[in-house]
């Protein structure tokens, strides 16, 4: 046979074994990286025991000496599959929401990857005479976890969506640290006096942060290179693919840095602000495909390696096989000690998510090892510098992943069940006996109109209702048998809406985002707002709902250092853009918000009782007030800006719209592709004269701001340029105090954009456009202010001092006459109705 043809042969019966065993695995109740792994470990010791291979009976002399020199040892492994693997893995983080709980991760991955190495290295050294370098070797090895099982497992139970992150972060992360820490203690292994080992530790320093520059430098690139791949998903995909790989190979073979952290860090770049730059849909696409590659990457290098792992089991004694145990037991005692120790002391300082007693335990039990530590086992194997111990750790880390796939991971879904995490809620059974009833309901009906519509004979159709009438009660009984009452507490029904609603919300905006309707950083803004929401309800009910949301509208983070680039380089980009997206959230929110009472009113009351769904949509009602009064204060700041964004949307709805349209009716068969391509360019043509969104304003020239203040309107122009001399202005932030009761100060404040609130005399009073304050300071500078002025939304200001007003008066004593007259000044007469 041609080596060619073995070599696609091999590949085609790979793919097929592959396809083949996810529904294998379905059929025996196995997690599939178990039966992936029995096959590859029942075809190595097949192989192992009779001494020969498919190649030795495919292939002649040559060829087999050809395909030996290629040989997928654990190194070729890395370069191949690794790359591929990680950056799937990492384009499924949510980096903002790792980021709420980076001590958590960090915790799980990284110093837990720390503490099992110490913990098996010194376990097995104390107990087996083996180096205590090669120890640590192996337990870096081991100590990566690939915890997928529990992830699903959390999913299907409606685990808060913070606890999968931290676990979707754990996963990710941990195999970088362990693969760098394996890495270090390489380098101590072959350098072992004290000068050698201190340069290792420079050198894993070294090549951790320029894996991590150089991944996230070149996975920035590649996002400014993606608007001119014209919206081609398959063009974005393949240039996805081309990072991944590059930033492996040069990290690798260029900085000589860890490729394993620069992929890593590629893939969290992408996914969190590559994507940005990516067509509407084309993300999609992209993470469906990369969904694809992580399976074909993950099944093709654990079945290879488990059927390569064979040859080192052969080599070990029964006495080392008992070291196995000596592994297992120090590994998972120090994933326990970080579990029910390091963890909950993070939780009493609140930097942790909590998690229950049996999330805690299914944690515990599904720290399985998966490929990547088969790798580093026959990597191991392969280490010249350990010596005779070579072969000893690289079999034991082998035995021991094998022993956590076969003993854990197969028995996770029994111990899910012993632990209750399986069984329903009393409220997600009284809801899945709603939606049955419902659904009968709906399809009893359907039957109904088809009797009608086909003039059924009586008998057919009873019997037909007689069926769906049988399975309304059996649901019934299996809901009534597993302990849930038709009588659910309040409490209960309005935390299950609420959960209902944010799953809602969620796909309201993924949907918005598919069709075009917002950009890729507002819909980040919105899908980050809504899970927090989601995961706030979920704990705390409808309160930590109310206050997160509340939160979520009032939240500053980021402003402040955007707003000293504006105010000490003048640089205004960074603020322009996110009050831009702020902006464009809001407006959005605020149809989502609409969308979703509906959706409270229509749905939700036949799965959770009218009282619950009225106070939704109470709730809504709320939500819907405060998000019309940002966007009013919004609408006070920038006015021209608001009026042109909206219209902007509008052609953008309109125009989508119109898209659909013609889509239905060529699915639909009533338009040819001719026709609907020609619809669809002409639909391209005039989204592209439309323009872009309209960018804001934010000019803080005080010549240009005094045109928006109406006191300064009855001066003339000389006099405007005049005072513009002496004006300062005043960029504000919400919640930002401008003046505070009890100060003395010298300066009045004109508003030019915004809204204000005055505290501390009584009732509070708003102040607005055109409105100004402090006017004492310019009648009586040594008096102490009686009340405090706090910003309430984003806006500008206009300072004036007394000193500056001193000085306009000797030049131009009518503009001083204007403004004493105004601030009431007894010599000028009374202030006009308008001053505040």
């Amino acid at each position: 046979m041609e080596l060619i043809v073995f070599i696609l042969g091999s590949l085609t019966v790979g793919l097929a074994l592959v396809a083949l065993i996810v529904p294998l695995a379905r059929r025996v109740a196995q997690p599939l990286p178990v039966a992936i792994a029995a096959i590859g470990l029942a075809y190595g010791l097949a192989t192992a025991l009779a001494g020969v291979t498919l190649s030795d009976r495919a292939l002649d002399a040559y060829d087999i000496w050809f395909v030996r020199q290629l040989a997928l040892d654990g190194n070729t492994l890395l370069y191949v599959f690794l790359p591929p693997l990680l950056f799937e893995m990492a384009l499924a983080v949510n980096v903002r929401r790792m980021l709420d709980d980076l001590s958590t991760v960090v915790l799980m991955a990284v110093f837990a990857v720390i503490a099992a190495t110490a913990a098996i290295g010194l376990a097995l050294w104390a107990v087996s005479g083996i180096d205590l370098v090669a120890c640590l070797l192996l337990g870096a090895a081991v100590s990566t976890t690939d915890p997928s099982a529990v992830i699903a497992t959390f999913r299907e139970v409606g685990a808060p969506r913070r606890l999968l992150v931290i676990l979707e972060g754990e996963s990710l992360l941990n195999d970088a640290a362990a693969i760098a820490l394996f890495t270090l203690l390489l380098g101590i292994a072959s350098q072992p006096s004290f000068g050698e080992e201190a340069a290792a530790i420079l050198d894993f320093l070294y090549s951790f942060g320029a894996g991590a520059l150089a991944g996230g430098a070149l996975a920035f690139l590649v996002s400014r290179l993606f608007p001119l791949l014209g919206r081609s998903s398959v063009a974005e995909t393949s240039m996805t693919v081309a990072l991944a790989y590059g930033s492996y190979l040069f990290a690798e073979g260029l900085l000589h840095a860890s490729g394993v952290v620069a992929v890593v860090f590629a893939g969290l770049v992408t996914g969190s602000l590559g994507f940005i730059h990516m067509g509407p849909r084309s993300w999609q696409s992209v993470r469906t495909v990369w969904a694809q590659i992580g399976f074909w990457a993950s099944s093709f290098i654990l079945l290879m390696v488990a059927a390569m792992a064979p040859g080192l089991l052969l080599t070990l004694s029964w006495r080392e096989v008992l070291l196995a145990l000596v592994v297992y037991a120090g590994a998972f005692a120090a994933r326990a000690l970080i579990l029910y120790l390091a963890l909950p002391a993070l939780g009493r300082m609140g930097l942790a998510t909590p998690m229950d007693g049996g999330q805690r335990m299914l944690v515990l039990w599904g720290g399985v090892r998966g490929a990547v530590t088969l790798i580093l086992a026959l990597s191991l194997a392969n280490v010249s510098h350990l010596g005779d111990d070579a072969q000893r750790v690289g079999a034991l880390a082998a035995v021991f992943t094998l022993m956590t796939l076969f003993i854990n991971a197969s028995t996770l879904a029994m111990v899910t069940r012993l632990l209750g995490l399986d069984r329903l809620s009393p409220a997600d059974l009284a809801l899945r006996e709603r939606i049955v009833a419902g659904a009968i309901q709906r399809v009893r009906q359907v039957v109904s109109d088809l009797a009608a519509q086909r003039v059924l004979e009586p008998d057919a159709l009873a019997a037909a209702e007689a069926v769906l009438l049988q399975h309304h009660q059996e649901a019934e009984t299996q809901a009534t048998a597993q302990g849930a009452g038709r009588r659910i507490p309040f409490g209960e029904r309005l935390r299950l809406g609420l959960t209902i609603l944010s799953g809602q919300e969620q796909r309201l905006i993924r949907r918005a985002f598919e069709d075009g309707v917002i950009g890729p950083r507002a819909t980040n803004i919105l899908r980050l707002a809504a899970e927090r929401t989601a995961d706030a309800a979920r704990i705390g009910g409808r309160a930590g709902y109310e206050l997160t949301a509340d939160g979520q509208l009032r939240s500053s983070a980021g402003f402040r250092w955007r707003l000293l680039c504006l105010r000490f380089l003048g640089w205004d980009r960074p603020l322009r853009r996110l009050i831009e997206l702020r902006t464009s959230a809001l407006l959005e929110t605020e149809r989502v918000v609409r969308e979703l009472d509906r959706f409270a009113a229509t749905t939700l009351e036949e799965m959770i009782g009218g009282d619950a769904a009225r106070n939704l949509r109470d709730l809504m009602a709320w939500r819907l007030e405060r998000v019309r009064e940002e966007i009013a204060y919004a609408w006070l700041q920038y006015p021209s800006y608001l009026h042109s964004l909206e219209q902007t949307l509008i052609v953008r709805a309109a125009l989508r719209r119109e898209r659909q349209e013609y889509d239905r009716l060529f699915n639909d068969g009533v338009i040819g592709s001719e026709l609907h391509d020609d619809l669809m360019g002409d639909i391209d043509r005039r989204e592209r004269s439309a323009g872009a969104p309209p960018r804001l304003d934010l000019t803080l020239a005080p010549w240009a701001l005094l045109e928006r203040v109406p006191l300064f309107r009855k001066l003339d122009e000389r006099q405007r340029r005049l005072i513009a001399r002496h004006m300062r202005t005043l960029f504000i932030v919400p919640d930002q105090v401008i003046t505070a009761a009890g100060e003395r100060s010298d300066t009045m404040y004109f508003v030019v954009s915004g809204a204000l609130e005055i505290r501390g005399g009584g009732r509070p009073h708003r102040l607005s456009n055109g409105d100004y304050f402090g006017q004492s300071a310019i009648t009586h500078p040594l008096r102490r202010r009686s009340t405090s002025v706090i910003s309430l939304t984003f806006g500008r200001l206009l300072r004036l001092t007394r000193r500056d007003l001193r000085q306009l008066a000797r030049r131009d004593p009518g503009i001083e006459a204007v403004i004493r007259a105004a601030v009431g000044d007894p010599e000028s007469g009374p202030p006009p109705a308008s001053g505040a």
